[in-house]
């Protein structure tokens, strides 16, 4: 199989996974620090001393995946950051991601696929490759890691008009359909439609889409999680409640905001972690009520993990909530809602209103506090892979 995938998106579980089951060509990314240059500057940078653009791909390692397998694509990362491929003065986010999307696949389309018999890409960048690959009679995988744009569409549009002037430009919105379109055709193109949970399925139905290709395979527990064997019990102290992710209605936090605001400070100490896309004056709401720290990185964000009794997400729509099972196994109590995707273990699950948050986080609250909530069992990379591998055959 080749995988073509930008970013370290799910830890590359995908390619990790296939090379332990043995089924892995190439894997194809943007950039990481298994390629030149960024392997020479992982050298020449001390951890320490690096500065967070660059932190962000010396952290970016695809462990378990032999060097002569990998394949960066320096001249389109670099088009990305300062040539041209950055986003243009007026340009949506959504027109930037299918240009950028776009340019990726061509530059995928043009390598050499060895003997590769089977890709596998994200939505939304794999149309070209699937493109080439039916005209080389290969087989084609899809990941859909997310509810589908259409969806996405229709339902912030609603959640706008609910919170007005918190975010005026919502990433996962395409009203000018250009994700939409690249995405249905990669449905019409794709032999397989790999989903993380049931939640994505019933969102491809919900639009028609073709649901009868579609499998769920569950994503793996985290298995960098620092090892956590107990927490702290909540005697004199507040309880200490964690959003992980980005700031926007998508995610939530205007429901986080708003759940905070109707209990006060008195029984909470909430720390949001993520960048945000809200508007300034959103922003000031957030900081008014939560601790915000911004951005972090892939390895830091562990240490707001293990200083959290709750991870809370009230989320509206998810492929499956990464962050949720990297709480999970950091053996944090996870308050979330269904749309989260979890599959396999058992969280807190509320509806998505604020009264009803509210209630649960107050519980916790104010119930005896036992410190450590036992972690999912850990469901490995390979096993992961040994999964995607028996839904492909």
């Amino acid at each position: 199989m080749l995988v073509a995938q930008i970013g370290a998106r799910r830890r590359y579980a995908v390619p990790r996974g296939l090379a332990e089951a043995g089924c892995l060509q190439t894997v194809v990314t943007d950039a990481c620090n298994a390629v030149r240059p960024w392997n020479y500057l992982d050298w020449i940078f001390p951890r320490g001393f690096r500065p967070r653009p660059l932190r962000a791909v010396l952290d970016r390692n695809i462990e378990g995946v032999a060097i002569d397998r990998i394949q960066g694509c320096v001249p389109f990362f670099l088009a990305t950051r300062v040539g041209a491929l950055r986003a243009r003065p007026g340009e949506s986010k959504v027109s930037f991601w299918a240009r950028q999307n776009e340019a990726f696949c061509r530059t995928v389309v043009r390598l050499d696929w060895g003997n590769a018999d089977t890709v596998y890409a994200f939505n939304g960048a794999a149309l070209e490759i699937f493109q080439r690959a039916r005209e080389r009679g290969l087989r084609c995988v899809l990941d859909q890691t997310a509810a589908p744009w259409r969806y996405n569409t229709q339902l912030l549009s609603r959640e706008q008009a609910r919170w007005p002037g918190w975010e005026e430009c919502p990433a996962d919105m395409d009203p000018g359909g250009h994700m939409v379109a690249r995405e249905e055709a990669e449905w019409e193109l794709a032999d397989q439609i790999v989903c993380g949970s049931p939640f994505a399925v019933e969102a491809i139905r919900s639009v028609g889409g073709p649901v009868e290709k579609c499998t769920v395979v569950p994503y793996p527990v985290p298995d960098i999680a620092p090892l956590v064997e107990r927490k702290r019990t909540l005697r004199d102290r507040r309880l200490r409640v964690l959003f992980v992710g980005t700031l926007q209605l998508r995610k939530g936090i205007q429901y986080v905001w708003d759940t905070v605001r109707r209990l006060g400070n008195g029984d909470l100490e909430c720390r949001a972690v993520g960048p945000s896309d809200l508007t300034p004056n959103a922003e000031r709401s957030v900081r008014s009520l939560l601790d915000w720290r911004g951005q972090v990185g892939r390895n830091d964000v562990w240490t707001h993990y293990a200083w959290a009794d709750v991870f809370f997400l009230p989320t509206l729509s998810e492929g499956s909530a990464n962050v949720c099972w990297e709480a999970a196994a950091s053996r944090t109590h996870v308050v979330t809602t269904c749309a989260a995707g979890l599959v396999g273990w058992d969280a807190t699950i509320v509806p998505l209103k604020s009264e009803a948050m509210a209630e649960q986080l107050l519980r916790l609250a104010r119930e005896p506090w036992q410190g450590s909530v036992i972690a999912p069992e850990r469901r490995s990379v390979a096993e992961y892979g040994a999964d995607l591998v028996r839904s492909m055959s």
